[in-house]
């Protein structure tokens, strides 16, 4: 079998270097040029565990990463790791597939394999098969076969989870599910199979279920500021030695994938109000924050350090991320302003703390988990700082030292 992978981003890359480090003969499309040669030569252009070593050890061999479109015509297999945003009015945004598919259907020839890897909107792999049917006149489950296959590891720790996690096929038909059920046990994955609608929904019910876990839990770190209680301790006692658990630790959700994926769920359903009142609660969160921070110590004027602008910890992922939007909220109340992520300005974070008023640990990479002496030496007097990790262990989320 020969591959394509479309798409050699944070999806996209590690599953073609998984299938290229299991001897399938994988080209890697992107149109980023400069993303490209940077592959031909060896280097990641972003951090994943386990991938550097992957990519020397099979790059002009079994990994050929191109910009030219024209290779899809020499594989059996096209994998698409490009997904559905919302736009401005938080609509599914079909653009990116479209592009795409534009560039790729001249090429794609009779007996292919498509398969669609990024998280999209319930009904996408219908519309992707009545686009290519309308575009070329073949039919699906006979010149060509179509399935949606979701991604389903965890950004960072993707070459382990690949090897790990089964994977979900979901085919738009019979033929087309045994054919995408194919592509995966080639190389010896665990798969099991479904219709496409119900495995892109999986997907979406997956990261929601995520999201909403969420908003609980920081929904209960509200009410126990408002108490002064400590909801560190509430979530550690109710979950030790109890069966049935309890609560998980608020925190700040975000991402390209939690944020917007509620969305494509609620054009169908009566009562939405689950979802848009958890994205709500966790969109609202820095806002609450910083409210609170201004309760204990003036802001107009004084000096804010954020540290952490990645979305999670130990990435260099800042898509969505709500650092930004703490970003904006200080500045608003006319604070000056400075950030610093460890994994985009380097190790040394000192001086952009030195002397500021406000500290938000916003991102709780292992690099700013240092005592508070630490920080207590660099900062303003009677600095206020934000903890929604609980990287200091303090009973509140906000205090002052």
């Amino acid at each position: 079998m020969k591959l394509c992978v479309v798409g050699i981003g944070r999806v996209g890359l590690p599953l073609a270097l998984y299938f290229a480090a299991h001897d399938v003969e994988t080209i890697g499309l992107d149109i980023d040029r400069e993303k490209i040669e940077k592959l031909k030569a060896g280097k990641m252009p972003f951090l994943e565990e386990g991938a550097p070593e992957i990519l020397k050890k099979t790059v002009g061999k079994t990994f050929f990463p191109t910009d030219d479109f024209s290779s899809i015509a020499k594989c059996d297999a096209v994998i698409l790791t490009l997904g559905t945003p919302v736009d401005e009015f938080l609509n599914p945004d079909f653009s990116q597939i479209q592009a795409s598919l534009d560039s790729m259907l001249p090429f794609v020839k009779k007996g292919q394999t498509l398969i669609l890897r990024s998280t999209v909107s319930p009904g996408s792999t219908e519309y992707v098969r009545s686009y290519i049917e309308k575009k070329t006149g073949f039919e699906c489950g006979r010149d060509f076969y179509l399935a949606f296959c979701p991604e389903r590891i965890a950004e960072g720790k993707a070459m382990r989870e690949l090897e790990e996690l089964p994977e979900i096929v979901g085919g738009i038909d019979e033929k087309s599910a045994k054919k995408a059920m194919e592509v995966f046990r080639s190389i010896g994955k665990e798969a099991y199979e479904t219709t496409a609608l119900n495995a892109e929904l999986l997907k979406l019910f997956t990261n929601m279920y995520r999201y909403i876990n969420f908003a609980i839990a920081n929904e209960f770190m509200v009410i126990a500021e408002e108490w002064g209680a400590n909801i560190y301790e509430i979530v550690e006692l109710s979950n030790r030695n109890y069966p049935r658990g309890g609560p998980r630790q608020p925190g700040f959700a975000a991402g390209p994938c939690l944020f917007k994926d509620g969305f494509f769920l609620m054009e169908k359903i009566p009562f939405p109000d689950l979802i848009s009142t958890a994205w709500k609660v966790n969109e609202g969160l820095p806002a609450y924050l910083v409210a609170k921070a201004a309760k204990l110590k003036s802001i107009k004027g004084k000096k804010a350090a954020i540290l952490g602008m990645s979305f999670k910890a130990n990435s260099d992922d800042t898509r969505a991320s709500l650092s930004y939007k703490v970003k904006k909220l200080f500045a608003k109340e006319m604070a000056e302003v400075r950030t610093h992520d460890v994994y985009i300005d380097g190790p040394d974070f000192d001086s952009a703390i030195a002397g500021a008023d406000f500290l938000v640990i916003a991102t709780a990479h292992n690099e700013y988990r240092k005592p508070l002496e630490h920080y207590r030496k660099l900062l303003a007097k009677n600095a206020v700082i934000i903890d929604i990790w609980n990287v200091f262990g303090r009973k509140s989320v906000v205090f002052q030292i």
